[in-house]
Formats: structure tokens, sequence, C-alpha cells
């Protein structure tokens, strides 16, 4: 009679055997696919870069105090305006293989380029949101940090940031908008940043129902039954009354 053990030990070095066989075939398949991929796109021709989203400095959606805050916000400024003359192209996510495909090998070097000013422009934007954040001017800096969503920016503490001035006034439905901008952004980070915006909504709405569970109404204390607009402010009952938000990878 066979043993029940080693019945269990064949079919486990069988299992172990198929999985090995598959793992050593595919990474030679996916290798073979990426080269003829990149043999390709190297051949590919020079194409016209007439349909790339150049992307403008928003100098108009960004304030600048006279005189200036300080010596980094007037070299931040400055990195702008400097930025406002050049082409800037938002190109996260976009792999160069995909790029010299599309736009031709000669290409590459341009792109980069506008994808590199395109990268400085959000971390400008940020920096300088930043600055008046720590100077004490905190509209100027929501404006600025929401100019920076505005553009595309990937930079997950641009938008954590912003969602924290925006709860710190109450403003819940703007941390909402930015959970559905952040869910466009094309970035390895972008699930992370919803999961923080989610977290930083949920922690100040809980705070607000807590507060509202123990402080009694105007109602309540007349012994009338409490309105359900009196328990929490309008935008946070909005919100709250919307479906869970998923993102589109879970769609």
């Amino acid at each position: 009679m066979i043993s029940p053990l080693f019945t269990t030990i064949v079919i486990v070095a069988g299992f172990i055997f198929v999985f090995l066989k598959m793992t050593s075939q595919n990474p030679e398949n996916g290798i073979k696919s990426f080269l003829d991929r990149e043999r390709k796109a190297n051949n590919t021709l020079k194409q016209p870069l007439d349909n790339l989203a150049f992307v403008s400095v928003p100098l108009d959606q960004i304030p600048v105090p006279e005189p200036a805050v300080n010596l980094k916000c007037a070299s931040l400024v400055e990195t702008l305006r400097t930025l406002s003359g050049k082409k800037i192209v938002n190109l996260t996510g976009i792999s160069n293989t995909d790029l010299k495909l599309t736009y031709g090998a000669a290409n590459l070097p341009l792109l980069t380029e506008y994808d590199q000013n395109f990268t400085t422009l959000c971390k400008t934007i940020y920096d300088l949101g930043c600055e008046y954040k720590n100077a004490g001017l905190i509209e100027e800096a929501i404006a600025t940090l929401n100019a920076g969503v505005n553009i595309g920016t990937d930079i997950s503490a641009n938008f954590t940031d912003l969602a924290q001035a925006y709860a710190e006034k109450g403003l819940y439905v703007e941390i909402q908008r930015l959970i559905n901008r952040a869910d466009s952004i094309r970035s390895l980070t972008k699930n992370s940043t919803i999961s923080k915006l989610q977290n930083i909504l949920d922690e100040h709405t809980s705070q607000v129902i807590r507060l509202s569970d123990s402080e009694p109404s105007s109602d309540e204390a007349s012994g009338e039954s409490p309105s359900p607009d009196s328990i929490l402010p309008t935008d946070i009952l909005d919100i709250l009354e919307t479906v869970p938000y998923t993102t589109s990878d879970q769609k």
C-alpha cells in the first residue's frame, strides 16, 4: 500500500515542476517580446511632434507677493518664468520604447528634455507652495499647490499637503475632488496617493461626526428631533451619501 505521505510528496513535487517550467519559459518570452519591440522602435522613422499635449506654466494661477516672501521664493518664481519660455510635456508613465515607436528614435532626446521640463515645473510649484505654507500664507499655498494639480503633477505630497490645507478649512468636497484628479495621473504612486487622500478625508469627517455626536444641537436642547442638516455640514453630508470611492484600476 502506498503511503499517503508519499502520495502528497509526489503531488507537491509535480506542482513545483510545472511551476518552475512555466516561470522558466515566460521570462524568455517576455525578453524576446521586449527585444523585438525595442528593435522596431529603434528603426522607427522620425515623426512630427505636432500632436503633443504641451503644458503651459500657470503663472496666472500662482500668487507672487511683492516684495518676495524670501530669497528662495524669488528664485522659484524666476525658475517658473524661465520655464514659461520652454516646451513642456507630461510623459509620465510612457516608456522610452513606446515614445520611439510613436515619434521615432531620433526624437527621444527632445522628448526627454520636454519631460524633464515638466518634472522641474512640478517640483518648482510644489516647493513654492511649501514656502508659502511655511511663511503662513495659507491662501497663497493653496492656490499654488492647486496649480500643480491642474497641470497634472504626480507629486504625491502636492496632493496630500493641499488636502490637509483644505481639511483645516473644512473644505471636504475639495478633498474628494483631489481624489478624483489623482485617479487620472499616470504614476506608480497613484494608488498610494489616493489612499492617503482618502485617509485624510475619513479622519477629518469622522472627527466632525464625533463632535456632532458629543454636542447636543439646538433642536435636541429644545426637545425636538434634530434635522439631518443640523448634524453635519452640508458638504460632508454630500460626501457621505456618495457611493464609496473606487479607483479606475478596481473597476
